[in-house]
């Protein structure tokens, strides 16, 4: 952006120290002292700005040429590299989550076990070896009321406290037990 806004402004300093430009003077001279003279200034005004059209209309179709070197040669740039990959971003939050997911757990291990092993207070269903997308299931049932048996209300009072991101962290850690 800045290369195009230095080559317009040279474009325009180099037209205005051209000889149109002292013709342009001259002319604007002429026109002050018409003005000066009797006409209405409003005539006057309409007839510089018809004298001046083409110098402007010149004045544009350099700043487009220019401006299309310069699109020409912003496409031309080799693409910019972000640092980082994706595959490292998608690890880096796999492993956040894996450790949520170990963090949300610890509070379930006093029943469960601390490799899910255990049937909770004797009453429950061992989860260890659920598939991730059940313990997510469960859960969200748990924690809406619609599901659960004996534990129900035990578990829906646990449950209430996860949010999403929360249950989907803890059911992938617990499916990987």
């Amino acid at each position: 952006m800045k290369i195009v806004i230095s080559a317009v402004l040279a474009m325009f300093l180099v037209g205005c120290s051209s000889d149109e430009s002292q013709s342009s003077k001259k002319e604007a001279a002429q026109t002050k002292s018409v003005v000066q003279t009797s006409a209405p200034k409003a005539e006057v005004k309409a007839e510089a700005v018809q004298k001046q059209e083409p110098a402007i209309q010149e004045v544009k179709k350099e700043v487009k040429k220019v401006a299309k070197e310069v699109q020409a040669k912003v496409e031309e740039a080799p693409p910019v590299q972000i640092p980082m990959k994706v595959e490292k971003v998608k690890e880096a939050k796999r492993i956040v989550a894996s450790n949520n997911g170990k963090a949300i757990f610890q509070a379930c291990s006093a029943c469960h076990g601390q490799k899910a092993e255990k049937k909770a207070l004797g009453r429950s269903q061992i989860i260890q070896g659920w598939a991730a997308s059940k313990i997510e299931k469960a859960l969200h049932g748990y924690k809406d009321g619609s599901y659960g048996g004996a534990m129900k209300g035990v578990m829906q009072a646990q449950a209430s406290k996860l949010s999403d991101t929360d249950i989907k962290a803890v059911a992938d850690y617990i499916s990987k037990l």
